[in-house]
């Protein structure tokens, strides 16, 4: 069971300048609203509303006292009108004078009283079906009834209401009906489906941020990454999206760190494959993730990389000097890096004769430590031509080396064959890859 933070919904409606629906609806010749029917002479006749007597003169007077802004009286009236509301028509005018008399009272109680008036009666048009789904599932939202959100909320999308935030709101029904029978933070497997389903409203809405003003694209990515990572679902399309809507070097940190968390097991080797990922990308943020890129380098094996990460920490004012850890691993690649330089030329010739597939490997991952990338491409290449046993570090080697080199369709296809437990970071490669090349962004997938 993964936990996950609860998001602020309520906050959330607030920057977004919600409501997201609007409901000051004119009652105004609320008569002529009907659809109107043409004369033989093509004149426009005025519209058959199936009203009785009584009820026009309740609800006549009712308008003529909102008009008025006699508001007591307005609704002595509409109560008397209402208690004779029989047909279709009756019900949905009542319904669209509560729900002004209530906009004028600023009571939420009247309004969505008249607004599922309105909208029960069947005769609401399109766009007010719209907007009074949107509204209902709205505040269902806010008082965390989600089961009710999801109800109205996908039928005001269904009634075509697509804006970014409806389609959020949608997403986050889900989201918060899957955590709250999850027990509270974290979202469950019996539960994740539910969640999961989620998701693709919350794509199309990130979508349309990035198209708009993007101002709440980030946040909005960062949840759906958390979220598919939550329900198991696949995140590269998330991880994509965060990317695209966090221009920063901290969306990068944590999906790298999100990729390293949901793989414990990784060795040294593979995780020393996201390091060099965040360092290409300007994503290593902190002295412990210095730290962490040198353990896995490992500073006597691999003494020029440490050195050059150490003076690019200190450049960045990460690395201080007094810092012991650092201070002894720079003493450690110092005092290995004149051997390291002087038989790197002799293993690149072993390795391009009789020298196995392990120390070939070794040899092209000593060369892109070493920043010598085409050889490096060359002799992981070789190694893969030799049989190496371990072939998906010989194309992480190799498709490293690509991308080093600018050469980006060739390490794609590289990185496609990776398989098994490197096959993530293969993922986050290709990523970075679209993201240098300006890779079209995945569709947004029908909900």
């Amino acid at each position: 069971m993964r936990r996950i933070s609860r998001f602020n919904m309520a906050l959330m409606l607030a920057l977004a300048g919600t409501t997201a629906v609007s409901l000051a609806l004119p009652v105004d010749g609320a008569f002529a609203q009907r659809t109107e029917k043409k004369g033989k002479k093509g004149k426009e006749e005025a519209p058959q509303l199936e009203l009785s007597p009584e009820f026009r003169n309740s609800f006549a007077a009712a308008q003529t006292a909102f008009g008025a802004n006699d508001l007591v009286t307005a609704e002595t009236s509409l109560t008397q009108a209402a208690a004779i509301a029989a047909s279709a028509d009756e019900k949905y005018l009542t319904g669209k004078m509560m729900l002004q008399i209530g906009l004028k009272k600023q009571d939420e109680a009247m309004q969505m009283k008249g607004v599922e008036t309105a909208l029960a009666s069947g005769k609401s048009t399109e766009g007010e079906v719209r907007t009074f789904n949107s509204f209902i599932g709205e505040k269902a939202l806010v008082k965390n009834d989600f089961a009710r959100a999801r109800t109205y909320l996908t039928a005001a999308v269904q009634a075509g209401q697509n804006s970014p935030v409806n389609l959020f709101q949608l997403a986050e029904a889900h989201f918060g009906e899957a955590i709250a029978k999850s027990g509270g933070r974290s979202i469950d497997a019996t539960n994740a489906p539910l969640a999961a389903q989620g998701l693709p409203y919350l794509q199309r809405a990130v979508e349309a941020q990035l198209a708009g003003d993007k101002q709440y694209a980030p946040s909005w990515a960062k949840r759906g990454f958390q979220i598919a990572r939550a329900t198991k679902s696949d995140s590269t399309t998330w991880a994509q999206l965060l990317l695209r809507a966090d221009s920063g070097k901290g969306a990068w940190n944590e999906v790298v760190r999100a990729v390293q968390g949901d793989n414990r097991n990784f060795t040294s080797e593979q995780s020393l494959d996201a390091m060099r990922l965040l360092r290409m990308v300007g994503g290593l943020n902190s002295a412990s993730d210095y730290q962490e890129y040198i353990e896995a380098a490992g500073a006597a094996r691999r003494p020029t990389e440490v050195i050059a990460l150490i003076e690019e920490g200190k450049a960045a004012g990460v690395i201080t000097d007094g810092n012991a850890t650092f201070k002894e691993a720079l003493t450690t690649a110092n005092t290995n890096r004149g051997d390291y330089i002087a038989t790197l030329p002799d293993s690149v010739r072993d390795s391009r004769g009789k020298a196995t597939a392990t120390v070939t490997l070794a040899t092209a991952d000593a060369l892109l430590a070493n920043k010598q990338y085409a050889e490096a491409e060359e002799l992981a290449a070789l190694a893969l031509t030799k049989n190496v046993e371990d072939k998906e570090r010989a194309m992480m080697v190799q498709a490293i080396a690509q991308v080093a080199q600018g050469k980006y369709d060739p390490a794609k296809q590289t990185l496609a064959g990776v398989t098994g437990v490197r096959a993530p970071l293969a993922k986050l490669w290709t990523l970075y890859i679209d993201q240098k090349s300006g890779a079209a962004a995945p569709a947004a997938p029908a909900a």
